[in-house]
């Protein structure tokens, strides 16, 4: 039998809010952006995310494992409904792909951060922030997104990313009902304030138009900035 450790729950809600603001800031500035219709479908996708949670708790005791079932199919249903509620909501095809792409990483993420059962949870907070990244470079190729929109949703992804790591890492070594939202809230704070601080060299690069890269270049390298300034400061 194989061990899965839960990831904590605040460093876990964190990770998820941000990707949740990664998505929207690059849904909200294309074209037929789906407004209350992203809400709806992103909260889908977080009732998934709790069912699966609540099927990895009651994973344990063999007298569960119907519910166990139950909670995991409803779970993986919510999440896959709020992703096709959320891309047929939009209006064009461009932003349908990216919302389709967006919500699919969120899924992925909170099932990593539930977890899932019989899943490890750091293989899919990789995944599914690896689809995130996705999302936004398709945003910058496909939408009229602004730069400053896809910038920030780039580093809420990197952000998103470490958090969902250093919840993981916590719930192995400490176990999520520890008290560790202090150590957290400042460990993603300083991940944002490096974030933030990349973001605007990047976007003050972009707007004095002194060099000819790609926006979508700039993105990932962003991106790259960001995650080597979090790895380092680890």
């Amino acid at each position: 039998m194989t061990f899965v450790s839960h990831p904590t729950r605040f460093g876990s809600v964190l990770s998820l809010g941000l990707a949740v603001v990664a998505v929207a800031l690059v849904a909200s500035g294309g074209d037929g952006g789906p407004g209350v219709s992203l809400g709806l479908a992103v909260g889908l996708v977080c009732l998934g995310t709790l069912a699966m949670a609540s099927a990895a708790g009651v994973g344990g005791d063999d007298g569960y494992r119907s519910l166990e079932a139950v909670l995991l199919v409803v779970g993986v249903g919510l999440s896959l409904a709020g992703v096709g509620f959320g891309t047929l909501e939009a209006e064009t095809l461009p932003l349908r792909i990216v919302l389709a792409a967006g919500l699919l990483g969120v899924s992925l993420l909170g099932a990593g951060l539930a977890p899932a059962p019989a899943v490890r949870p750091r293989h899919l907070v990789g995944v599914g922030t690896g689809v995130l990244v996705v999302a936004v470079v398709l945003a910058g190729l496909m939408t009229e997104v602004g730069s400053l929109s896809l910038l920030s949703a780039m580093a809420a992804v990197v952000v998103a990313w470490d958090a969902g790591e250093n919840a993981v890492s916590l719930g192995e070594h400490v176990g999520r009902r520890a008290r560790t939202w202090p150590v957290e809230l400042g460990h993603t704070g300083a991940s944002a304030s490096y974030g933030t601080v990349v973001v605007a060299a990047t976007f003050g690069v972009t707007e004095l138009n002194v060099t000819d890269v790609p926006l979508t270049a700039l993105l990932l390298l962003l991106g790259g900035a960001v995650a080597l300034l979090v790895a380092l400061s680890n």
